[in-house]
This record gives C-alpha cells, structure tokens and sequence, in this order.
C-alpha cells in the first residue's frame, strides 16, 4: 500500500476515495473521477520512494489529469488547496 506525505510532513496512508470524493465535490462526475484515479494509480509506482508520494507532487498529477477531462472542474478543484 501507498502512503501520501501530507505538507506538515505527516505520512498517512493513500486513500482512493480522498481522490474520488475531491473531484466529485469540486463538480466532477464520477466518470472523471475514476479516470483520473486510474492514471493516479498507474502513475504512483514510477514516483513513490519507499512507497511515499509527495502531497504536492500528487495534487500536480490530479490537477493534470483534471485539466485534460475538465478544465472547469480543475479550476474548482484547485481552489480547493489548504492554507
């Protein structure tokens, strides 16, 4: 299994439905949401070190993979970022 590095530097466990719901709150269908987890989960095992991948380098790849879906739910999506 996955974990994330959050950007406090806290390590959780990867968590497919944190993708799916995000993308869905942000307008996305459930549709897209499954085509971009689908490249997340394809993309993750050329990234990881020790199993671990970074918040930012995450959000980069989700928004990424939204941009070419839907640009408008990207834009929701983005400003969706924590302080």
């Amino acid at each position: 299994m996955y974990q994330f590095q959050k950007k406090d530097g806290n390590i959780v466990d990867f968590d497919d439905n944190k993708i799916i719901y995000g993308i869905v709150k942000a307008g996305g269908t459930p549709e897209d949401a499954q085509k971009v987890l689908t490249a997340v989960q394809t993309w993750l095992p050329s990234v990881v070190i020790n199993n671990v991948v970074q918040a930012s380098d995450m959000r980069t790849k989700v928004l990424t993979e939204l941009q070419t879906l839907n640009p408008t739910v990207a834009a929701s999506f983005e400003a969706f970022k924590k302080a």
